[in-house]
């Protein structure tokens, strides 16, 4: 009776276990990332090595692909800001040894020096902001010394202003007058010789003298230009005055206008450096 229990629970083992060996245990994984998602099929009750082999290289393919598709998402731009990142670091490296300070007072320096080209008509509001959105990127992040966005973005709108100002001094000026086209070239290149010429020259008044200089000679130099140039297409005199005064009022008004707008983009630069 005995050996006949024992026969029974021997072949019942041996049933069961032969059950689980020819059994398949199937493993569903879904893989995010990738489309269509992709879903991994693993024998579990086959324990042979190339079975093994053969699951440890999907897993690595799916890995693999999961990375790519990782790195693809980025694109240009992640390359682009990866490369900024980069070049700002190594323009740190090579000069923050000069000191934050040093650094912070070139930048009001090299912005002051940007201002008076307005006087020769150049950019020289757009140079500061330039300079400034320069410091911004590569300056300090944090601390006295650090220049922000806010700033930035209050000069942008002072450098629109002075524009607009000049814009419209200068739609008021000769060309509002009946200046030709010839008329109005030749008041440009007159008021840039003569605030080259009134800055060298100046006036006998402290600090401010060649900055007056340059504003009232570059007028004078835009009256000259314009009169010469009616007086050449047969106009006479007392039209080419006309002319001429009109050249003048908007080249000083358009300057003057500038200046200003200029002026308060080296406060704010002044003030979001050292404050």
């Amino acid at each position: 009776m005995i050996d006949l229990q024992i026969g029974w629970l021997l072949a019942a083992t041996l049933l069961s276990w032969g059950q689980a060996r020819g059994a398949d245990f199937v493993v569903f994984a879904e893989v995010g990332g990738i489309s269509p998602p992709q879903t991994l099929v693993a024998t579990v009750a086959d324990s042979s090595p190339a079975a093994r082999l053969s699951t440890s290289t999907d897993v690595s393919q799916v890995r693999s692909e999961m990375q790519a598709a990782e790195e693809a998402s980025g694109g240009f731009w992640a390359r682009l800001s990866g490369a900024l990142v980069w070049a700002r670091d190594m323009i740190r490296d090579v000069m923050m040894p000069i000191g934050v300070v040093a650094l912070g007072l070139g930048l009001i320096l090299v912005c002051t020096l940007a201002w008076l080209l307005n006087l020769v008509a150049l950019p020289g509001n757009w140079l500061a902001i330039a300079l400034m959105a320069f410091y911004v990127w590569l300056g300090p992040e944090t601390g006295r010394w650090q220049l922000g966005v806010a700033s930035l973005a209050i000069a942008f709108v002072l450098g629109l202003v002075g524009e607009l100002v000049e814009f419209l001094a200068g739609a008021m000026g000769a060309s509002r007058a009946g200046a030709s086209r010839r008329a109005t070239l030749m008041a440009i290149v007159g008021s840039i010789l003569g605030a080259i010429v009134g800055g060298i020259v100046g006036l006998p008044i402290p600090v401010i003298g060649p900055v007056l200089a340059a504003v009232l000679f570059g007028g004078l130099g835009a009256t000259a230009g314009a009169m010469f140039a009616e007086w050449n297409d047969g106009k006479t005199w007392r039209d080419s005055w006309r002319i001429g005064q009109a050249a003048f009022w908007g080249r000083t008004t358009g300057t003057v206008g500038k200046m200003v707008a200029g002026l308060l983009i080296l406060v704010v630069c002044a003030f979001g450096v050292l404050f």
